[in-house]
This record gives C-alpha cells, structure tokens and sequence, in this order.
C-alpha cells in the first residue's frame, strides 16, 4: 500500500473506499460496476472529484481532499464469484448515497459484511441438478440425466476438496477435466448402462460445470465498455481454464475403451 501526503482523517477515507473496491473486485463484479460504486460512495462522503482505477492485480484511488490530492493504490486479488457480497455492498452504498449515512456507520455495516458460507453437500446437490437439466435440454433419456446428475455431483465433490489446498487454478481444472470425463463415462457405461447416444451426452454434460463462464462474461462486458486491460486479463484467464480442461479430457480420452469409438 503506497499513501502520499495524506493526513489521517483521509487516509482512513480513502482506505474504506479502496476496500470497497477490493471487495467488489473480489466478488467477480464487472469493472465499471467497481469504478462507479466506489467514486459514487466517494462523493457521497464529500470527495466529489475521486478518480478509481482498475488494472490487472491493482486498485489506484486519487481525491481532491481540504488538504490537497491524496492517492491510494492497493493490491487485488481475484475470488470466487460471491453474489451476495456483491449485492449487500451494493445495497449499502446505495443506502449511504441516497439516506446520508454517516462514515462510521457505513464503516461499521461495511465490515460486517461477509460470505455466507454454503453447504458443500447442498452445493454438490445442485450441481448435480444442473448437470441434469443440461442434459434433459441435450435430449438425453432419464437414465442419462440421472448419470449426469451423478457424475456433476461427485465432479464438484472433487472440486471443492482440491480448493481447501489452494492449488494453482489451471492444475486444479486440468485435474477436473481428466477426472471427470473419466466419472462421467464409468457413471454411464457401468452403472446406468447407457446407450451410445446417451453416453455421449452424459460425456459431455459432465464437464459444463468447468466451463468460465462468469469470467468469461465479465470479460466481455469489460471490452465493450472500454476497459482494455481488464478485458484482456479476464478473456486471457478464461482461455487458459479452458486449456486446463481441455487438456484434461483429452487425456482421459485415452483411457476410455475403444469399444466406446466402435459404437460412436
């Protein structure tokens, strides 16, 4: 963190604003979204001219204050897409530039603020449900959606144990993508004994849950709205995840019997 000639009472302004920004970037939000959240809760605080820069791994905040130009800038991290947070941080900004909150009561609000924790059970379930319901909309027969919701639920499983050891993203997807075209295949040749129309769907449905496609959005929407640097960092992210899986299955292809080719 770098502060330059900034007395105390705006340092610790601009620090709450610039964790405003962290926090928003941090929950998948799109960059304009950072940008005018965190200059409107500026303004709102009497920084009128406040000026919030985004880039790859930075937040750079600067501020006409009483005391002359102060500048912020902090490092970011990416996260999960966090929805909630999001929505509340949004909420209260809203709040406090429209009801006049005070600074410490937005601070305090601010702070409490957290992620609600979910249920790795339930979340394995509903992805399970969503594997099943691409499926059904691929046509599949009952006995592939019931595959797929297997496979989607012992895939994300997997998932959510590799992420408590915080491996590099790319080995974790590769990972994914070999493991679980692999369930996806025993779950639909060896349990639900699927034809070879539905056993290619099932295949297929049960690695959807890998594609980016939050980032990749996110991405997009960054690029036509004229932040390059961002757009580029999200777009190239989503390129290599996809990569990483791709990768993956191939690689998995290799062990599926070729009985499975003959048939197809």
């Amino acid at each position: 963190m770098s502060l330059l000639l900034c007395p105390p009472e705006d340092q610790e302004r601009l620090e709450l604003f610039s964790e405003v920004a962290l926090r928003l970037m941090s929950s998948s939000a799109e960059t304009r979204l950072v940008v005018q959240t965190t200059e409107r809760i500026a303004r709102a605080f009497g920084y009128p001219d406040t000026q919030v820069i985004v880039g790859a791994g930075m937040v750079c905040i600067s501020a006409n204050t009483p005391h002359g130009r102060c500048s912020l800038t902090r490092k970011a991290s990416t996260g999960g897409i966090q929805m909630d947070v999001l929505t509340d941080i949004t909420k209260l900004c809203l709040e406090a530039e429209k009801d006049g909150l005070s600074f410490s009561e937005f601070r305090e609000r601010f702070k409490s603020i957290r992620t609600r924790e979910i249920n790795p059970l339930f979340l394995c379930f509903m992805i399970g449900l969503a594997t099943m319901a691409f499926g059904f909309l691929n046509d599949g027969s009952l006995m592939a959606c019931a595959s797929g919701f297997l496979a989607g639920a012992v895939t994300m499983a997997l998932r959510v144990f590799l992420q408590k050891y915080a491996l590099f993203p790319f080995f974790v997807f590769g990972v994914l993508g070999f493991f679980g075209t692999l369930i996806s295949y025993g779950c639909g040749a060896w349990i639900f004994h699927l034809e070879p129309k539905d056993l290619e769907i099932a295949l297929i449905i049960g690695v959807l849950l890998l594609v980016p496609g939050f980032p990749f959005v996110n991405g997009v929407l960054d690029l036509f709205k004229g932040y390059y640097t961002m757009a580029f960092t999200r777009l190239m992210l989503t390129t290599m995840l996809l990569m990483a899986v791709s990768l993956g299955i191939t690689v998995a292809l290799y062990f599926i019997p070729q009985e499975f080719w003959k048939i197809s």
